[in-house]
């Protein structure tokens, strides 16, 4: 468990999605974090953020403090890339923007891809790259020297809401992306049932403790719905394809089961976190 004291910028005064300055505050979390929520295009998102300082030293701990592997994000990545390849014209290239493990990587490498790894911390990506035998590249993302239009495939699990600038990181990937490039991009949903039900709860004043706790105001900095998700991705020149709840991934359950949920639980984007299937346009 990380512990650390939080430092945090000035605070926002316009929305870095669509610009606009008619944003609000619209939760306090049990910790004090406030989040505010553009009127515009409905985003939400902490305000004030936390440092540049404070997040290196959180996500300097962060890989290490994960499981060393699991085999069920190894399935659910399997899972999310036979999407992937209904909308690829190729098993081609794949840039996976925060490698972590490599699990999504091993994944695409299994598959036929030709895989590469972003991630930011290179002091924990090394010996990860070595281990499965895949580039991974680290620094700061929008300055590295990418070759434009060189990616069949960018991949983003579970990352944009970390993320304290997401314009700028959409916007390179649709620059690396081939032209009718698929952008796979999955993240926690904001308005999942379980959210909506708490928040009302909290409203009403039948929930009082850890407050505001599903925003996960750790790391995370953005909260998206499907809708402002689309909004966003539409905004930075990409086509909505498909888009669903993401998946409970369990490897050994019976084939009844992953029927149910791959074919009909998951198909509407109504759990807490969900994807996104999109093409440069």
């Amino acid at each position: 468990m990380i512990n650390l004291v939080p430092s945090f910028d000035p605070p926002k005064t316009q929305c870095d999605i669509c610009l606009s300055s008619e944003i609000s505050l619209y939760v306090i979390d049990y910790k004090g974090i406030r989040i505010f929520r553009c009127n515009n295009c409905k985003v939400q998102f902490m305000n004030p953020q936390y440092s540049d300082a404070h997040l290196k030293e959180y996500y300097s701990h962060f890989t290490f403090e994960e499981p060393e592997w699991d085999e069920a994000l190894l399935y659910a990545h399997h899972f999310y890339l036979s999407l992937v390849e209904r909308y690829a014209q190729n098993k081609g290239s794949i840039l996976d923007v925060g490698a972590g493990k490599g699990h999504l990587l091993v994944a695409a490498k299994q598959r036929g891809w030709q895989p590469i790894g972003y991630d930011v911390d290179e002091k924990s990506e090394i010996p990860i790259s070595r281990k499965i035998g895949v580039d991974i590249v680290c620094g700061d993302f929008v300055k590295i020297p990418w070759h434009r239009d060189s990616f069949d495939v960018v991949y983003m699990h579970q990352v944009i809401e970390h993320l304290k600038s997401p314009v700028p990181y959409l916007d390179t990937i649709h620059s690396i992306l081939k032209k009718g490039g698929v952008f796979f991009i999955a993240q926690p949903n904001i308005h999942s049932l379980a959210a909506i039900v708490k928040y009302g709860l909290e409203k009403i004043g039948l929930r009082k403790r850890y407050v505001g706790a599903y925003y996960g105001t750790e790391g995370h900095l953005w909260y998206y719905t499907p809708r402002t998700m689309a909004f966003a991705l539409r905004k930075s020149g990409f086509q909505v394809l498909s888009m669903r709840s993401g998946h409970k991934a369990r490897p050994h359950q019976s084939a009844f089961k992953r029927f149910l949920l791959r074919n009909i639980v998951e198909v509407i984007p109504w759990k807490s976190t969900f994807l996104v299937i999109a093409r440069k346009e």
